[in-house]
């Protein structure tokens, strides 16, 4: 194998490195990002619904008439 040849496979593997590091720093960012979204405490929560008032209708018997 010659010099550049080797010299040039050097640099093809630098760069398959490099690609790959990138590629992994990536993922890390959203996982950390996800991350520090999860380990936020779920927001107090009350429905509006609660304060109105209760419905009053009751069942009424159907007759066979």
């Amino acid at each position: 194998m010659s010099t550049e040849a080797a010299i040039d496979r050097v640099k093809s593997e630098l760069n398959r490195a490099f690609d790959k590091t990138r590629d992994d720093l990536d993922r890390i960012e959203i996982l950390a990002a996800g991350l520090a979204a999860f380990n936020k405490p779920i927001p107090n929560y009350e429905p509006r619904f609660q304060h109105l008032r209760r419905a009053t209708t009751r069942a009424q018997e159907l007759t066979s008439e």
